[in-house]
């Protein structure tokens, strides 16, 4: 055997790819892949649910994100055509307008066909006993967001049927690895003792990272607050600074007199005392007394300047420079944040559009697709679990243009074209009919018409045409 073939061999890769039961992974005691063992990442969960606690722009803007997704309907649906649905898909993967995603609910139509009751679409209204659908999407989102990591808990019967999903806290949630690079064998849930939860059992969603090592990191997704860490710093640092101007504000600066002036230690004392009676902040009935009054002394005085305020220290440009930043990790836009130099009607409209297809859409698929793949194995092949993004008042605009298109596609049923507005269909066999406009004709039947110049056959141009 060569070096080549003793390397393939080698590979973790490759070696995932055979059957469970004759796999022999090369790497079992190597790195700390070992199967059983808890993996912990290297990052502080914990950290970045203080920051999300702790600081006002990445708590607004985590709190938009995930409150915009939570009103989003699930439904179950009935494929009719496998070749439309995986079109449907592509159209709304590669959306990057409103109008592309009403464009794609032409496809939709064609793919499936909604399931009015089943017992999925009962878990999905009501996952849980304590949780709407949309607070329990709010809170996996949530901590998505925070942590770049999701644990959705499926509970079961003794059957084994899902009685109900429950999000995990994801900064008390380590991975247990199975012995190899990527495989995941169970999860443990650090908060009340050390629970193991079945991998089958767990809907793990995250972000992609790269910190790849044989000690398990890849298998945890990568928070967005890490890549923001010197951000995040920056504006906590510049808040404590702020907040201790106000609460500790020490001496203005210096007021001394001149060498000239035979100026000791009892007559400073006195001019301080002065000072302070009759130019301290005083008010009477809410009104500042000594606002604006002017300091006479009877020596040359001397001034020192020693604070600093936040428009000199530029705090409040660093909050609007931090903001934007934030921002820009999030995938959103700074005028939904009251931005000051980034806020008119026209920016706040089009970035509300804009939020809909880089940040809502990508995270609503990636949801959509992992209840998929999960409960593919408890419903079967043929249904699929699809979102309803026709609720957003953003869209009413280019579902009048889709209702302009519809009035023109002949080829689509009226039923179709209803399921495509998202009205419910009509019970009535007609409906599923197919209507060609009256009027027109073959191309060679209008060699048939008679000539109009002959006087005799005018009056057989008033006839109703043919159909």
């Amino acid at each position: 055997m060569n070096l080549t073939d003793i390397l393939k061999a080698a590979n973790p890769f490759k070696q995932k790819a055979a059957p469970k039961v004759t796999f022999n992974n090369p790497f079992a005691d190597f790195g700390g892949l070992i199967g059983g063992r808890t993996l912990y990442p290297e990052l502080d969960q914990q950290k970045f649910v203080l920051d999300y606690k702790n600081n006002s722009e990445v708590y607004a803007i985590i709190k938009r994100i995930s409150k915009t997704i939570s009103t989003v309907p699930f439904y179950v649906y009935q494929v009719k055509n496998k070749k439309e649905l995986n079109r449907y898909k592509a159209m709304l993967n590669n959306a990057t307008t409103t109008a592309d995603i009403a464009k794609a609910e032409l496809v939709r139509v064609k793919a499936v066909a909604e399931i009015a009751d089943s017992e999925l679409n009962a878990l999905l209204e009501k996952p849980n006993e304590y949780q709407s659908f949309s607070e329990f999407i709010e809170s996996a989102i949530g901590y998505k967001l925070i942590t770049g990591n999701t644990y959705i808990w499926a509970n079961r019967l003794e059957s084994g049927k899902v009685a109900e999903l429950v999000t995990l806290p994801s900064q008390y949630v380590a991975i247990t690895s199975d012995g190899t690079i990527n495989g995941v064998e169970g999860y443990s849930f650090t908060l009340v003792g050390w629970d193991q939860l079945d991998a089958k059992d767990v809907i793990h969603l995250k972000y992609f990272n790269p910190y790849f090592d044989t000690n398990g990191n890849q298998l945890y997704g990568l928070s967005p607050l890490q890549a923001a860490y010197r951000t995040i710093q920056r504006s906590n640092d510049a808040k404590d600074t702020s907040v201790a101007m106000l609460q500790n504000q020490g001496p203005k600066g210096i007021l001394s007199a001149d060498e000239s002036n035979d100026f000791g230690p009892e007559a400073a004392g006195k001019l301080k005392e002065d000072f302070y009676n009759q130019y301290g902040t005083k008010t009477q009935a809410g009104i500042l007394k000594n606002a604006g009054k002017i300091l006479i002394a009877g020596a040359k005085l001397n001034w020192i300047n020693m604070g600093l305020s936040p428009v000199d220290l530029q705090l409040l440009e660093s909050e609007k420079i931090t903001l934007r930043e934030l921002c820009n990790v999030y995938g959103v836009n700074s005028a939904l944040f009251n931005d000051p130099d980034n806020k008119s009607y026209n920016n706040m409209k089009e970035a509300k559009k804009e939020m809909l297809t880089q940040v809502v859409l990508p995270e609503l698929v990636a949801l959509r697709d992992a209840f998929n793949r999960f409960f593919a194995r408890e419903i079967g092949q043929g249904y699929y679990i699809d979102f309803d993004l026709t609720v957003f008042p953003e869209l009413q605009e280019d579902m009048k243009e889709l209702s302009a298109i519809l009035s023109q596609s002949w080829w689509i049923t009226p039923n179709e074209k209803r399921a495509a507005m998202r009205y419910d269909t009509v019970q009535d066999t007609v409906m599923d009919e197919i209507f060609i406009p009256a009027g027109y004709l073959p191309i060679d039947e209008l060699t048939m018409l008679q000539d109009p110049r002959n006087a005799q056959q005018q009056g057989d141009y008033n006839l109703p045409p043919v159909k």
